[in-house]
């Protein structure tokens, strides 16, 4: 933003230098960038009048002038084609100096000139100049031109969205005052009285938390003082000349409060702010026009927008030369509803730059009347109006608790309490010592903290001495650091790639997979309606990315996320970390030395999630209880002991359809981090299986075939085998098969048995025993028959 250094000294009463200004910003946290110095650099430049003007004898485009410089007449050659009798002009008597160069007398075409009647680009005053300046008849013959344009300084100042309220000139000079002491002037204006005019005003939008209005009439003169004009030319702005339009943008810049004004005469009925109608339509200051949606806020009459609210006004409701008789809008807006309207229609304005950034709704009475006495000052015959103030929020005060203790303990610093006291009460007059009363301009204070910041820019961030006053954690202390990283070498034995999504998702992805969209945690100003809510599974980020690459040729993708994922109810929004991986294709590439290649199944997958927490103990495989996105007959719950931690399996293969993927087999497991880490208790050795010693003896294998009926499940069957003999060191499920010489209702299992002993070799006897007494034990609880 810039700022002009005259300007920020109207509004204190004592004058520090340009120098120490820049300083003492510096020092509070701004940056000051792109400082340039303005003003006449000339000498024996003064004010003059032009007296006659009358025609070059010997050329055709020059004028030989007569001027009157409040002491002598002088006559004057001037090529310039804007130079007419009547004018206040700048006049360089002979002996001047402009910039390095000296002006000496010449003769031109035969005529000898005494002088130059100057243009802004040879004062200094600008770069390029089309004629000489003209200056306001006000202005007394004989003045000192650098007493008119005086030394100046135009800096540009880097405001971060926490300091917005600083967007004005009177903003930063309040920020001068109360850190460094410095006097602060009220602004100052006539008081009014205005008439009362019923002219109906509504509020139909949340959004709109304040909406006021004055009307003026019988405006006659409406051209724009110099002093506004040359300030909004230095700061940037094209001033248009007429009042009406270069108050608002002038209020703006001084206060920090947007303003807008109406032709009276073009708004029918009465001023609705509400949100626009479907397709609408409005053209607006930029000649351009735009379709809005419902989710742009507009200041309406009774028939048609009359501008976007807070970002740009309407072609046909604008100030003309011709206008006379204006409504002044002063309002305040929702930061967000601004910012998607100014989005939406891809237009920055500097009023949209503050309403994003929120402005003090308490500004809205002081612009007001700042406005209205701009342009009466020059309109002492018009008639003033108080068409309404119609607000919509609630004027809470906002007390944040203080305790010095813990101010200290966040700055890392001994501050008396006395003095943080003394510091408060320069932004809170009523400050206690405990109960602290936000100013309104300062919606960036929440907490403890930010009050602390402040404390902290008052006595100055260089006088706070850097040390470390805690304990940093070594990141491989971290059960959750260390866990990935032992899950993540783990799966790269299976040549898995961890991918990292945003937590994004639409709603009709959460849908999809039978999630309540009730539960799930929507955004309140989402980038757009594909990433509107918080998602609840990390299954519709990694289906994505399973689509992006085979999209792109590649045949197997494994992938894996540790990512979180949200759900609410009425009392909270919670948040849980989890394990998600997804495979689909074949397990190896087809290399030229193998038969095939070998398609990722069920198996596959339960054998890497069996590797993956191999280090648990009482990890178990349970049937799938809910029927949603897996497929039951191929998919698993995974238990630790008697909490279920997660599960696995084949997607049922409408799910692929839906985000587009034209490969039907995909396999998906997602685990509980949280429980998983939890498990763990902090320390891993509590609870990874301890090795076992290796028998010196010879292990032996046996098959064992049966068919039950197809009601009993796998975990029963399994849980029975691993209880019937102590000597059986692991359990494997070869076949499970339903059909042909199978009896209906019924099922065979094929399990392969391995026995091993610290004493002894078993011999045959000995094993076909074992195999006997655990069909003994399957058919007496199941009714196993052998197959």
């Amino acid at each position: 933003m810039k700022l002009i250094y005259s300007w920020i000294l109207d509004y204190l009463y004592d004058k520090p230098d340009f120098n120490t200004i820049v300083y003492n910003l510096t020092r509070i946290g701004f940056s000051v960038e792109d400082v340039v110095s303005t003003g006449a650099d000339c000498d024996n430049v003064v004010v003059a009048k032009v007296l006659k003007k009358e025609k070059h004898p010997n050329a055709d485009r020059l004028s030989v002038c007569e001027v009157y410089d409040g002491f002598t007449n002088y006559i004057v050659v001037c090529g310039a084609k804007n130079v007419e009798a009547g004018q206040t002009v700048a006049f360089a008597r002979v002996g001047a100096r402009l910039g390095k160069e000296v002006l000496k007398k010449a003769k031109i075409r035969g005529v000898e000139s005494n002088g130059m009647i100057c243009s802004e680009e040879e004062l200094g005053l600008s770069e390029k100049s089309d004629g000489i300046m003209v200056l306001s008849p006000d202005y007394k013959a004989g003045t000192d031109i650098k007493e008119i344009f005086k030394q100046d300084f135009v800096f540009e100042l880097e405001i971060t969205p926490n300091l917005a309220y600083c967007l004005s000139h009177y903003g930063v000079a309040r920020e001068l005052s109360l850190f460094y002491g410095y006097k602060l002037k009220d602004i100052e204006f006539k008081n009014f009285k205005p008439a009362k005019n019923n002219f109906d005003i509504k509020i139909e939008t949340p959004d709109c938390f304040r909406y006021q209005a004055v009307i003026i009439k019988n405006i006659a003169d409406t051209n724009t003082p110099d002093y506004i004009y040359e300030r909004l030319k230095k700061i940037g702005l094209n001033p248009k000349g007429n009042i009406l339009i270069d108050a608002s943008n002038y209020v703006m810049f001084e206060l920090g409060q947007p303003t807008h004004c109406f032709d009276l005469n073009n708004i029918e009925g009465g001023i609705k702010v509400r949100m626009a109608q479907k397709s609408e339509k409005i053209k607006t200051l930029d000649s351009n026009e735009y379709e809005l949606n419902e989710n742009i806020m507009v200041i309406a009459d009774y028939k048609k927008p009359l501008a976007v609210a807070g970002v740009i006004g309407g072609y046909y409701s604008s100030i003309n030369s011709q206008t006379r008789d204006i409504l002044i809008e002063i309002a305040n807006f929702k930061p967000s509803s601004v910012r998607i309207s100014s989005k939406f229609l891809n237009i920055k304005t500097d009023s949209s730059y503050r309403f994003e950034r929120g402005v003090d709704i308490k500004l809205v009475n002081l612009a007001a009347d700042r406005m209205v006495d701009m342009i009466r000052a020059h309109n002492p015959e018009s008639v003033i109006e108080f068409a309404g103030d119609v607000k919509n929020y609630s004027d809470t005060k906002r007390i944040i608790k203080i305790n010095s203790k813990k101010i200290n303990s966040i700055l890392g610093t001994q501050i008396e309490e006395n003095k943080i006291s003394e510091i408060l009460k320069k932004f809170d007059p009523s400050f206690d010592g405990v109960n602290f009363d936000v100013p309104s301009y300062r919606s960036d204070i929440e907490s403890v903290w930010d009050i602390s910041e402040e404390v902290a820019r008052y006595i100055g961030y260089d006088v706070i001495e850097s040390h470390t006053s805690m304990q940093v954690s070594k990141s491989n202390s971290n059960p959750y650091y260390l866990l990935k990283k032992k899950i993540l070498s783990k799966t790269a034995v299976f040549e898995f790639n961890e991918v990292i999504n945003y937590d994004l998702v639409s709603a009709k992805e959460i849908s999809s997979l039978g999630f309540d969209i009730q539960n799930s945690v929507k955004l309140s100003n989402p980038l757009s309606r594909e990433f509107e809510y918080l998602r609840t599974s990390v299954l519709p980020s990694l289906l994505k990315n399973l689509r992006y690459n085979l999209n792109r040729g590649i045949k197997s993708v494994k992938i894996i996320e540790f990512g979180s994922v949200f759900s609410k109810n009425e009392y909270k929004i919670a948040e849980f970390r989890k394990i998600g991986g997804l495979l689909c294709g074949y397990i190896n590439e087809y290399e030229y030395w193998k038969e095939k290649e070998e398609k990722i199944d069920f198996f596959y997958l339960k054998t890497l999630i069996s590797y993956i927490l191999c280090d648990f103990s009482e990890m178990k495989f349970r049937d799938r209880k809910d029927n949603d996105f897996m497929v039951n007959d191929l998919s698993a719950d995974i238990y630790l002991e008697d909490k279920k931690i997660g599960f696995f399996g084949l997607l049922n293969p409408d799910i692929p359809r839906i985000f587009d993927i034209k490969e039907n087999e995909i396999f998906y497991f997602e685990i509980d981090f949280d429980l998983l880490v939890n498990n763990f208790k902090t320390d891993f050795a509590l609870s990874v299986k301890r090795p076992e010693p290796v028998s010196q003896f010879q292990y032996s294998l046996r098959d064992l075939s049966f068919i039950v009926d197809k009601k009993h499940r796998y975990e029963d069957i399994y849980n029975l085998i691993s209880k019937s003999d102590s000597d059986i060191k692991d359990i494997r499920l070869i076949d499970v098969y339903q059909g042909e010489r199978i009896e209906s209702g019924k099922k065979s299992f094929t399990f392969r048995f391995i026995f091993s002993s610290m004493e002894k070799t078993f011999t045959d006897e000995e094993l076909n025993k074992k195999i006997e007494n655990i069909f003994k034990a399957l058919n007496s609880q199941f009714g196993a028959k052998l197959r």
